[in-house]
């Protein structure tokens, strides 16, 4: 049996940047609401993924490491596991104008998604640190796992991206008010955002179960002659 990746949603979205441009009488007043909408600055989208902190931990013992995981089999320990949360942090900033003579109003949005792997632990059974044969092994293993966080943090990067410009794009958002063009953007991106995430749990956990095969386990089997059990949590 092999411990299931645990890929946590870490959810803030923030409403920043709100400018009420409502002067319009000070404009040029030949010039169409329409068309000082279309003279707002462009929005964007900027994805980006912060780098991974991981840390090794020889606090624990392999009985507790083995209540962290998913059940194991009889004469399996788990001697290696390793942990981490991957989620997001976004702000929407909103620019536009509304005129209070007509309850209208315009925006471009412009949008900031943060990727972070956050608490990544690799845990190795205290029993072990020091030994010269499975230490090495179960480091082998769980910086396997490691990787994987890394490469899928990669790859998200630029599908995010490509989703969420087809998806919300970056149009001129109209309206009755700031308010109300807000709220619409904030749930929008609420939707796409939270379906990526689920996406990027069961994405996560396949690739982690790759990890976890009965091979890798005979490898530390064969090496070091003691059965034992690593993976991802």
């Amino acid at each position: 049996m092999t411990p299931t990746a645990l890929a946590a949603c870490a959810l803030l979205l923030v409403l920043v940047g709100c400018d009420r441009l409502a002067a319009l009488a000070a404009s040029n007043p030949l010039q169409s609401f329409e068309s000082r909408c279309e003279a707002l600055p462009a929005g964007a989208f900027q994805i980006r993924r912060l780098p991974l902190a991981v840390r090794d931990d020889y606090s624990m013992s392999y009985a507790q490491l083995a209540r962290l995981s998913e059940p194991s089999a009889v004469n399996h320990r788990t001697v290696g596991l390793t942990r981490a949360k991957f989620g997001y942090r976004s702000t929407l900033e909103l620019e536009g104008l509304e005129d209070p003579r007509s309850t209208r109003a315009c925006v471009r949005p412009k949008v900031n998604v943060t990727i972070e792997v956050t608490n990544a632990i690799v845990h190795v059974a205290r029993e072990y640190r020091g030994d010269p044969c499975r230490e090495p092994l179960i480091l082998e293993h769980e910086r396997k796992h490691v990787a994987v966080f890394e490469h899928y943090g990669d790859e998200s990067v630029a599908a995010l991206t490509r989703e969420l410009e087809a998806k919300v794009g970056l149009r001129i958002r109209y309206g009755t008010s700031m308010g109300q063009i807000q709220e619409a953007l904030k749930k929008e991106l609420s939707v796409h955002l939270e379906a990526f995430m689920d996406r990027a749990r069961a994405e996560l956990d396949r690739r982690h179960a790759q990890i976890d095969t009965p091979q890798e386990y005979e490898l530390i089997t064969r090496t070091c002659g003691t059965e034992v059990r690593v993976g991802a949590n």
